[in-house]
């Protein structure tokens, strides 16, 4: 018989949706939300049906008042760490949305508290749960990588960028198309070729300048410990969104490219998908329901859960010395503990 946890959602904004359709799709049911706009959190427990659950705008009063077990953590970047540390610190479970951090100090502090917490933390990469990317690593495992590209290229404008006062900031969201809407990618191609030691990256505000203060362009050349090569494009000054892609050299001579809709192997089509009915959109993934249901197996029967706080940084340190690089080539940073 499935073991029913107390689950609370913090954040009620445009992802959360994604969660709650997976504690559902799980078994599970939800104890209460928090959000500081009540009237978002009213508009999400009307959509999804939630009905008889308290509403808290201060999610420490939330996390002492219901003792959930697990909380999900779906608010904007600056945000994660702290309130991660708040749950682990209660030996609440944690799932957090990515970036599980947005400077080494705060992915420090993560780290140093899942190390005293008795509870498991899970970040949220979805598309390592995507068919296409795990036949692409499937494909890699076997032969090896001799070179790697992944290119993410979308079209933000003024309008999403207003939706939040917190997008398009260096102090609140830590950056732009890297550590929000290409980490995704890039983290793929850590996790198929290894984790690199060195990076060469330019990021440029060229399109958004009236906008935001981060990066909306961004190309980078990381190094693998065993020789491979990582090429990496993203921008969000495209005219339209295209499916987040990458693309592996083989040592056996073969040519991967995979997106979330597509596979192919030297252009002949191993696997395609259409997302109409999907739980995500394909320009940016729909692996929550798989992640999230691995997350409850894993903590139902006391297993690792393999995107804990050390798998979700290494992204997370990529990127920021994607930043630090200025157009100069510098060692990936290390974690602090």
């Amino acid at each position: 018989m499935k073991k029913a946890f107390r689950v609370a959602v913090i954040g009620c904004g445009a992802i959360c949706g994604n969660h709650i359709k997976g504690i559902l799709n799980a078994g599970q049911a939800i104890c209460a939300l928090c959000d500081i706009d009540p009237a978002q959190a009213a508009r999400i427990m009307e959509k999804y049906e939630l009905t008889e659950i308290p509403v808290y705008t201060d999610y420490k009063e939330m996390l002492d008042a219901e003792k959930p077990d697990i909380v999900h953590i779906c608010t904007p970047h600056y945000l994660h760490a702290e309130m991660c540390v708040e749950a682990l610190e209660r030996n609440i479970h944690v799932l957090c949305e990515k970036p599980l951090s947005i400077s080494m100090e705060q992915l420090a502090s993560v780290e140093a508290a899942a190390k005293k917490s008795s509870a498991k933390l899970g970040v949220c990469h979805q598309n390592r749960y995507e068919p296409n990317f795990l036949g692409a690593k499937s494909l890699a495992d076997s032969e090896g990588v001799l070179a790697a590209f992944g290119d993410v290229v979308w079209i933000r404008d003024e309008a999403y960028y207003a939706s939040g006062s917190w997008r398009g900031s260096w102090e609140q969201e830590g950056g732009g198309v890297m550590i929000n809407q290409a980490l995704h990618t890039l983290d793929l191609l850590q996790w198929i070729c290894g984790m690199p030691t060195h990076v060469l990256a330019h990021t440029a505000n060229d399109h958004h300048k009236g906008s935001i203060e981060v990066e909306d362009l961004a190309a980078a050349r990381f190094e693998c410990p065993d020789g491979t090569l990582i090429n990496f494009y993203a921008t969000t000054a495209a005219g339209k969104s295209f499916p987040a892609h990458i693309r592996l050299r083989l040592n056996g001579k073969k040519t991967v490219h995979a997106e979330n809709d597509l596979l192919t192997v030297n252009g002949e089509i191993l696997r395609a998908e259409n997302r109409e009915d999907g739980v995500g959109k394909s320009v940016w993934g729909n692996g929550h329901k798989a992640l999230i249901a691995h997350f409850y197996h894993c903590i139902e029967n006391d297993l690792p859960f393999p995107l804990d706080e050390k798998e979700g940084g290494k992204v997370v340190r990529l990127i920021l010395s994607m930043y630090a690089s200025n157009g100069k080539r510098i060692e990936i940073f290390k974690n602090e503990i």
